[in-house]
């Protein structure tokens, strides 16, 4: 794994490119099960295909009309308050899906910090997008696109989470 891949975060100060707060309700314990579950996260992931299980509990694929992402993890810097996830994306990678072709194939990676707070309704989510890494030079502007991606996907996850909370009870 080169040192761009590494899952710790060197930056003292982080490179902050969106954050949301999102009212879901779920428990906290099943916000934190629903973001390591590919059918939730396909939820909102963009152009959504089909998504799987890399390492239970610990590493999911989801994959899209233009790309293939690995969600990851970092137990070290995540709590029962807060769920911290690296994103490894790579671009035109057909299956099979597994984390060695995926980290050997990537485009981009950033954070994605899933802070969990219970309330009286469920769980206020508090998710921030930082740190975004391009492979080379970026193809496009990358943190635009997160940043843009992020405000159209957040009601998307709002409700199609609100919506497995309800149906599983």
């Amino acid at each position: 794994m080169s040192d761009s891949q590494s899952n710790s975060n060197p930056n003292p100060n982080p490179s902050i490119v969106h954050s949301e707060v999102m009212e879901i309700r779920a428990t906290p314990d099943r916000v934190r099960a629903f973001i390591l579950s590919p059918d939730r996260i396909l939820d909102y992931f963009p152009s959504g295909i089909d998504g799987g299980v890399l390492e239970e509990g610990k590493a999911i694929y989801c994959r899209g009309e233009l790309g293939t992402s690995m969600l990851e993890l970092l137990e070290a810097e995540s709590s029962d308050a807060l769920v911290v996830i690296k994103v490894t994306t790579a671009f035109g990678l057909e299956a099979p899906f597994d984390r060695a072709r995926i980290e050997a194939n990537w485009s981009f990676s950033m954070i994605e910090d899933w802070a969990l707070e219970a309330t009286d309704a469920g769980t206020r989510l508090t998710k921030t997008w930082r740190d975004v890494v391009s492979k080379g030079p970026e193809p496009f502007p990358l943190a635009e696109a997160v940043r843009e991606g992020a405000i159209h996907e957040s009601p998307q996850l709002v409700a199609g989470w609100n919506k497995a909370a309800e149906m599983s009870g």
